[in-house]
């Protein structure tokens, strides 16, 4: 339901300026692509209303060929195409997609994202998009929000969300976060020392969304540098750590680093001539610069997300 507050009416569907992709699309079978954009413009004279839809149907990247043939014919792709130049025809004043890109293969939701962000910059509609693929929110979105049960957990930009989020589910919800108990035992400067079972690291207090001294300490796996033992290291360090696995995934390899308290720690190299490998068993030290650290509230559930 929707209500025009400046008049405190309810409006009607079609009054409301507001359009919709569907998640399957919901095209109609019987029509060709051109037959269901125009099937949004009832309300024009014919000639203008295929003009449109045709002028729509070429801005969204569906040929002449293609726009003569009925959805069943098409791909996946291409139906995703029909069903967002039916909803832009009108120019609403908003556009809601409904998990658009979710039955798509990788590689052409991949492109599909790129292209969206393209029409959306050309046709200056706002698009809420909704989608359970972190990747996909954080590749094409301006603002994310983060929803909880109904609730905002933060809202702001990707880079904002990733890099410095509030609470452990926006953390383990947006990629992978290594978040460990702590306690902040004193200050130096604008850092903070926190104690991280017995071995001290230095947090920014801007960064730190922690009540009291109980915190868990936030540092994304591909922020950790790996190391042996007897390597030089800067800024915080963690001694103890035992690799307990090793997957290589291509762009990097990805290791589970067993700490002295028990904690398993995701760490993310990538795979260059600079970094020596690493084998299961190898003993360990674990550094990253402070400015990577990010501190959320210690009484939080940090599988949280």
């Amino acid at each position: 339901i929707w209500c025009d507050t400046a008049q405190g009416i309810w409006l009607p569907p079609q009054r409301r300026h507001v359009g919709l992709v569907f998640q399957n699309y919901a095209l109609m079978p019987h029509l060709d692509a051109l037959g269901n954009v125009a099937l949004s413009l009832l309300h024009l004279p014919r000639t203008e209303r295929w003009l449109r839809a045709r002028h729509w149907l070429d801005h969204v990247g569906l040929s002449a060929e293609q726009q003569s043939r009925r959805p069943a014919a098409l791909s996946g792709g291409q139906q995703q195409r029909i069903a967002l130049a039916r909803a832009i025809v009108n120019r609403p004043a908003l556009l809601l997609l409904d998990e658009p890109l979710g039955a798509l293969d990788l590689k052409l939701r991949r492109q599909m994202q790129i292209e969206l962000k393209w029409i959306q910059k050309e046709v200056g509609i706002t698009f809420v998009h909704v989608t359970h693929d972190q990747e996909e929110a954080m590749t094409m979105a301006d603002t994310i929000a983060v929803m909880n049960e109904g609730q905002i957990e933060q809202m702001g930009s990707p880079a904002e969300l990733y890099d410095n989020p509030k609470t452990a589910f926006v953390a383990n919800f947006l990629g992978q976060s290594n978040l460990i108990k702590g306690t902040i035992t004193g200050n130096d400067g604008s850092n903070q020392i926190v104690d991280l079972f017995g071995q001290k690291i230095s947090l920014q207090k801007n960064r730190s969304h922690a009540v009291d001294n109980s915190i868990l300490a936030g540092i994304r796996p591909e922020k950790f540098r790996i190391s042996r033992l007897e390597t030089a290291t800067a800024g915080n360090v963690l001694t103890g750590g035992k690799v307990e696995d090793v997957s290589y995934i291509g762009v990097s390899t990805q290791y589970q680093v067993l700490m002295p308290w028990g904690q398993e720690l995701m760490v993310f190299e990538q795979n260059d001539d600079g970094v020596a490998p690493f084998d299961k068993g190898d003993e360990v030290v674990i550094s990253w610069e402070p400015g990577f650290t990010f501190a959320l509230r210690g009484d939080e559930d940090a599988e949280a997300g």
